[in-house]
């Protein structure tokens, strides 16, 4: 099992160039298939995505592995509240593949936004830009300590010196099987969900 834990590792770092959100043009080609843990290895990615402790945009303390991955289809960005440029672009992109997703938002399929500014992201402001972009339940907004932050940042390859150089990849997963995908988060929202529905089809 510990084999699988280099898999996400490799695929993850290769899914999140460091850039600027507004140097990134949006792909002609559906993004590529990059990897993941065996199907069904959950104690490989467990070990790999690690528990570490998040605050979500309620106050609520959520383990990131347990609460927020396990046994869903996830896409996860990168985002600050105070930011002037692609961040907002995202979230409402984000808003209409939600909206898209009807039901299946929250019970099959998580959105997870991971802020890059913990000091000054807290809860309440995180709060107040979810409810921007009218955040259903499935949509979490996620700060906690910067090392807590750091080290989840880490995990996903996303860490950045400073808030504005953040990465606007949007990564796609399915937990439960290990396979994930990697695009823009200003993806056309129709693609972003169909990206969702077929990540696990055979090339």
């Amino acid at each position: 099992m510990r084999r699988a834990a280099p898999l996400f590792a490799a695929a993850l770092a290769l899914a999140l160039p460091c850039a600027s959100p507004a140097a990134e043009p949006v792909p002609d080609r559906p993004p590529a298939r990059i990897g993941g843990s065996p199907a069904g290895d959950d104690a490989a990615a467990a070990a790999y995505f690690t528990d570490t402790e998040l605050i979500d945009q309620d106050g609520r303390a959520r383990r990131f592995y347990t609460d927020l991955l396990r046994g869903r289809k996830v896409l996860i960005h990168f985002a600050f509240t105070s930011c002037k440029g692609a961040c907002p672009t995202m979230a409402a992109n984000l808003a209409r593949v939600q909206s898209l997703l009807g039901k299946r938002a929250g019970k099959e399929i998580a959105i997870l936004t991971i802020t890059v500014d913990p000091v000054n992201d807290t809860p309440k402001v995180l709060k107040r830009f979810a409810a921007k972009f009218s955040a259903g339940d499935g949509w979490r907004f996620l700060t906690g300590t910067p090392d807590s932050v750091e080290k989840v940042l880490g995990r996903l390859g996303g860490l950045t010196k400073k808030p504005d150089e953040h990465t606007s990849t949007l990564l796609i997963g399915d937990v439960t099987t290990g396979m994930w995908l990697k695009t823009v988060a200003t993806e056309r929202p129709e693609t972003i969900v169909q990206l969702v529905d077929h990540i696990n089809d055979k090339p």
